[in-house]
């Protein structure tokens, strides 16, 4: 039995933590991408990044049962 898990990036480094996931075997883990930056700004415009894009992608990565 799996758990599912999906990995949050942000737009800046989504090819870098594709990469370093593949270097590790797990190139299937599932990446919902947020726009960068998330780091120095202010709660409420860090909300504003989280798109109905990224809701949708936690979403289905949660909802497969850890299968890819």
């Amino acid at each position: 039995m799996g758990c599912a898990v999906v990995g949050l990036v942000t737009d800046a480094f989504q090819d870098f933590a594709s990469q370093l996931l593949e270097q590790r075997n797990a190139g299937a883990l599932p990446l919902a991408v947020v726009r960068h930056p998330v780091g120095g700004i202010s709660p409420e415009q860090a909300a504003a990044l989280i798109s109905d894009k990224v809701l949708e992608d936690v979403i289905a990565a949660l909802s497969s049962g850890g299968e890819s």
